[in-house]
């Protein structure tokens, strides 16, 4: 864990003169690779714990305070199951929960009493209880000459076999899914103990949890307090159950203690969470085409919704609560493609890329058998993205068609539920029992969050995104309505459409949505959502079948891929992140972003007040003020520093997923809550660079200050144990 490398040592490493090796504090880990990391020096700067106290079969080892929630991840921090994760995790939660009336998103909430915490049916929290190595029986019945389709096939359907043959009752206490690594090479069963009932406890207001919004999302310095807290409950019998009044908190086997200690720099930092999704072993072409086409274009259409539902929020508190998950979750994303992009130009990844398969065909030149076996999987997974490039804008923007507007998702789930119409032994047409009861889940959940003007506006400003594809990826279901009209008269073409649409269908009001549900197939289709949805779904089933071509073969070309690579590099190389548990650590530490900037490792509530502006995302609430300019800082303070640290950074490896991950000291202390990574490395999802790499956290310090002074949230602090 150097704090600096040379990069010129930097390049030759990339470049494979080290095989074995990875930069310092690189890598998302898995539990099964945690007795190969350098533990002797991780001791040195502060670890004291070892491979086994972190993770093993039994039921006090840390992993077991660690918890998949929602989109990302929190740890239990109480003897009686509470959860501590970020604020924007538990944002939809909250929004769900909020109205103008009882605005837990912009004034915080807080249950004094366990009576007053309020149900989050779609959350529940999962514990990874098992891991197990399941790659021969996976791939027992496959073999090098199968067609890729086939051999997919006969993966998945093994995949599905082996979860079945572990799947016990509809709402069972444990579930496992096998989860793939190294494109193939390895699958893994993960057993994880589900929570279903899961309960908001504690936010602090926007103006604290989300201070800094969109302007700050992936900056640093940043000023945010974004944590929040949850509980777990189980029924009186101990057993996982749905939510009851009767249910009683859940008794984690392992909690966190928070520290109450200073953070300083160079520090041991770790943490355990479950990072989505990185692709560092993609290659040169790839990456080329994510950089020129494919990210562009999905960022631009998150933009325009972005747009729409700024211009409908202002002014409008209704609409901004009713839209304020859906907004966030796209921003952030459109955020996160447009860093990425510069950081894929800042750090030249495709000359990084292409030098590494340079030095990779070397490697296989030394022997004529790695030769032979893959010296032509680069040139192939090449070719195949040209094939792939005459297609793929089509498909984004038809899957953005039938899934980004409201209506068209409906109309695409009530298309499928006509088409899913048999006879009965009564010689009865009726639907398909499975997909009507998810329809009817969907429109009873739906609506709360949805309003006709806005969909509407998705809809239109997608269409006139479909017109401009180009000319051999042109979508005809669109190219019809407007026939050879251009220009303005085109545009008004299709708001004649959408208008059209909007006020003839049934999608566009719950109870007649629920009516159309109970009705012939015949009927259900004569809607015109339904009709429209029904011609892009025809026209996307060709394209569906050859994007599934497509992921089979390229799947295989990944996993032969990373098999070479693995010869290459060695076998313990890290997997790309897929939503598992995973383990990275670091140091506490500063960064220098570019010429003469140093950004230190922590931000104060000073620098809170340097930034307010009395505008949204900058205002400061008014009893968070008097407590700075009082000093009323209480046990919280940095001694050094006389402030409270609100947030710092570590050259921990994360990515989403991580949101709400524990930050640990070397003693399993939590001493932050990982939200967010720095502008520099937004890039890290395909290539970390140990420089730049730094993950954001929540100080713990600040969470009990503001828990303490500025909330008064006597009844949450009273459950930690602060160290």
């Amino acid at each position: 864990m150097k704090r600096t490398m040379p990069l010129v040592i930097l390049g030759l490493l990339i470049l494979g003169l080290f095989p074995a090796w990875t930069p310092p504090d690189e890598g998302m880990w898995m539990m099964n690779q945690l007795g190969k990391l350098p533990w002797k020096q991780m001791e040195s700067y502060g670890m004291k714990l070892t491979p086994e106290q972190l993770f093993d079969t039994s039921a006090t080892c840390l992993s077991r305070a660690i918890v998949l929630v929602d989109g990302g991840t929190g740890s239990f921090v109480s003897a009686n199951g509470l959860i501590i994760t970020n604020h924007h995790v538990a944002f939809g939660g909250i929004q769900s929960v909020s109205s103008v009336q009882e605005d837990y998103l912009k004034n915080g909430f807080n249950a004094t009493t366990k009576d007053q915490e309020i149900s989050l049916p779609t959350y529940n929290a999962e514990i990874v209880t098992g891991i197990a190595d399941i790659t021969k029986d996976v791939l027992a019945g496959v073999n090098d000459t199968m067609a890729a389709a086939s051999r997919a096939d006969a993966i998945r359907g093994k995949i599905r076999e082996i979860e079945n043959a572990h799947r016990h009752g509809q709402l069972p206490d444990t579930i496992y899914r096998v989860s793939e690594m190294y494109n193939g090479i390895k699958y893994y069963l993960f057993e994880y103990s589900v929570l279903r009932d899961v309960r908001l406890v504690y936010a602090p207001p926007s103006a604290i949890g989300n201070y800094g919004g969109e302007v700050d999302n992936w900056m640093w310095p940043r000023h945010t307090g974004d944590f929040s807290f949850l509980r777990a409950y189980v029924a009186p019998d101990g057993k996982h159950a749905a939510y009851s009044v009767n249910n009683v908190p859940y008794h984690p086997t392992v909690f966190l203690p928070l520290s109450n200690k200073p953070i300083e720099d160079s520090s041991f930092a770790m943490i355990l969470g479950f990072p989505g999704r990185t692709f560092r072993y993609r290659t040169y072409a790839e990456i080329q085409l994510s950089e020129n086409e494919l990210l562009p274009l999905q960022m631009k259409l998150f933009k325009q919704r972005m747009d729409i539902i700024e211009r409908a929020s202002k002014n409008d508190r209704a609409t901004e609560i009713k839209y304020s998950n859906l907004y966030r979750g796209i921003a952030n994303t459109e955020k996160n493609i447009d860093g990425t992009l510069e950081g894929m130009r800042r750090s030249d990844i495709l000359g990084e890329r292409k030098a590494r398969e340079q030095s990779f065909e070397e490697f296989l030149k030394g022997d004529p058998n790695r030769q032979q076996r893959f010296g032509e999987i680069i040139p192939q997974i090449a070719a195949l993205y040209e094939r792939y490039k005459t297609f793929d804008q089509k498909q984004i923007v038809l899957a953005s068609l039938l899934s980004s507007p409201t209506v068209m998702r409906l109309g695409s789930e009530m298309n499928e539920v006509a088409l899913s119409f048999k006879k009965d032994a009564e010689g009865k047409e009726r639907p398909d029992s499975t997909r009507m009861a998810a329809l009817k889940r969907t429109l009873s959940s739906t609506y709360k969050n949805f309003d006709p003007a806005i969909d509407r506006q998705f809809l239109e400003i997608i269409l006139n995104d479909a017109l401009n594809l180009p000319a051999a990826q042109r979508i005809e279901a669109v190219q019809k309505i407007v026939g050879d009209k251009t220009g303005e008269d085109r545009v008004k073409k299709i708001s004649e459409f959408v208008d059209d649409l909007y006020k003839h269908t049934k999608l566009v009001n719950q109870d007649d949505a629920m009516a159309l549900a109970e009705k012939s197939a015949d009927d259900i289709r004569d809607d015109d959502a339904v009709r429209f949805a029904s011609e892009l779904q025809k026209e996307n089933a060709p394209i569906t079948a050859q994007t599934n071509e497509f992921n089979n073969t390229i799947s295989r070309l990944r996993g032969s891929l990373m098999e070479a690579y693995m010869a290459w590099k060695g076998s313990d190389i890290y997997p790309d992140a897929n939503r598992t548990l995973r383990f990275t650590y670091g140091i506490v530490e500063p960064y220098h972003p570019r010429d003469a900037v140093t950004y230190s490792y922590r931000t104060t509530l000073s620098g809170v007040m340097e930034k307010e502006t009395n505008e949204d995302p900058f205002i400061v609430p008014p009893k968070l003020r008097d407590l700075w300019e009082k000093k009323d800082f209480g046990p919280y303070a940095d001694p050094t520093i006389h402030d409270v640290t609100v947030a710092f950074i570590a050259d921990l490896d994360i990515t989403g997923g991580n949101s709400g991950s524990p930050v640990m000291n070397g003693n399993g202390e939590l001493i932050g809550v990982a939200f967010d990574g720095n502008w520099e490395a937004v890039v890290g999802d395909y290539l970390y660079q140990e420089p730049l790499n730094r993950t954001i956290s929540v100080d713990s310090r600040y969470v009990l200050f503001i828990l303490d002074k500025f909330s008064n949230a006597k009844n949450v602090l009273d459950e930690l144990v602060i160290k």
